[in-house]
């Protein structure tokens, strides 16, 4: 008997599981809220609706994080990606499901519903990890404002899904007005867990926002913290170094950049090492080495070349050198690189390297 028929499920079973491996390794699924008839019949916020709002509101959040750290694949369930589309031809979303879940593919799931509060509206939302620890996130607006509900959800949602991912983005808007109370906040609520994940950059961060309150040697001692948690952590000792350089202590600042390019590893993020050989070329060119200062700016190039940075830097020097024509053509680089400068969250580079000038005049 042929049954070579059999194998076509098979194979595009485990076809489905790769997808599956491959599209929601750290997934969020967010399988269900119910949402009262009343509500929707007036607003338009279906069931299905408000589950796709949520999931678009928690990836904006991430993608204006734009962060280095593992960042979260939101999936609903019912948006009819390729591996929802083949389960359902082959009627094997259940199994996909229980791959899924037994895996450990999906490490945050949520469910939940609004009601109605007299005149405003609440949301309930549970969620839960792999590790079998549960949490309810409770909110509510003033009227029925559904998209503002789903936004303060989703902000928790976030919270709970990576907390450092909610600080760096909390950073960004914060750094529009300068004031980072409520970034500070998120941090500390998120080091207060015990179980915290991602310590070392939380504490990083927060060393960058004391260094934007132009409170140097607070933002040393955060530097410091997180390097007790991880010696080699890239990030904590190049912002250290840049720290130590704005303090006058060239050496010292060099050091720190040397030991980034020396504890370098694999997986690091190349534009530490590639920050950490411009800040030690403008080093070495305030210390009046400006040779040397190019070759790092080279090193720095050949490391990570769309550093928009390393351009700014490079131009610089080249132009307290006397070389204007030259300096031109870095600048114009970098501004092609980055026309509008970034605001990063793991390196003191760019606009956060350098304080309002009241704030330096502290």
């Amino acid at each position: 008997m042929d049954l070579g028929f059999l194998a076509i499920p098979f194979f595009t079973a485990l076809g489905v599981f790769s997808l599956a491996v491959v599209g929601n390794v750290e997934g969020v699924n967010v399988e269900s809220i119910s949402v009262p008839s009343v509500v929707s019949a007036k607003s338009g916020f279906t069931s299905d609706v408000v589950v796709t709002r949520l999931v678009d509101r928690i990836q904006k959040i991430e993608q204006q994080a734009e962060t280095t750290a593992i960042a979260k694949e939101v999936m609903a369930n019912d948006e009819g990606g390729t591996v929802a589309v083949l389960g359902e031809f082959f009627e094997l979303t259940p199994l996909l499901r229980a791959v899924q879940t037994t895996f450990g593919l999906i490490p945050y799931s949520f469910s939940g519903e609004i009601v109605a509060n007299g005149d405003n509206l609440e949301m309930v939302l549970r969620g839960r990890d792999t590790r079998h620890h549960e949490t309810t996130i409770h909110e509510e607006v003033e009227g029925r404002d559904v998209s503002k509900l789903i936004d303060k959800v989703a902000y928790e949602a976030v919270r709970m899904i990576d907390p450092y991912m909610l600080a760096a983005y909390q950073f960004r808007k914060d750094y529009r007005v300068r004031d980072f109370t409520t970034t500070e906040s998120v941090i500390r609520r998120a080091l207060a867990d015990p179980e915290a994940r991602d310590r070392k950059w939380l504490l990083n961060l927060w060393g960058v926002v004391l260094y934007q309150d132009s409170d140097r040697d607070g933002a040393i001692d955060k530097f410091r913290e997180a390097l007790e948690e991880d010696p080699n952590f890239a990030s904590a000792l190049f912002n250290w170094g840049v720290v130590l350089a704005r303090q006058g202590k060239q050496q010292d600042a060099i050091d720190k950049f040397q030991s980034v390019v020396v504890g370098w590893k694999p997986g690091d993020p190349v534009e530490t090492l590639a920050a950490a050989y411009t800040e030690w070329g403008f080093t070495l060119a305030l210390l009046g080495h400006p040779d040397r200062a190019y070759d790092k700016f080279r090193r720095a190039v050949e490391v990570y070349p769309q550093l928009s940075d390393i351009y700014t830097s490079w131009a610089e020097v080249l132009s307290a050198q006397g070389h204007p024509e030259e300096a031109q053509k870095k600048t114009a680089q970098a501004l092609e690189l980055a026309p509008v400068e970034r605001v990063y969250t793991e390196n003191l580079i760019g606009r956060v390297q350098n304080l309002p000038a009241v704030a330096a005049s502290r």
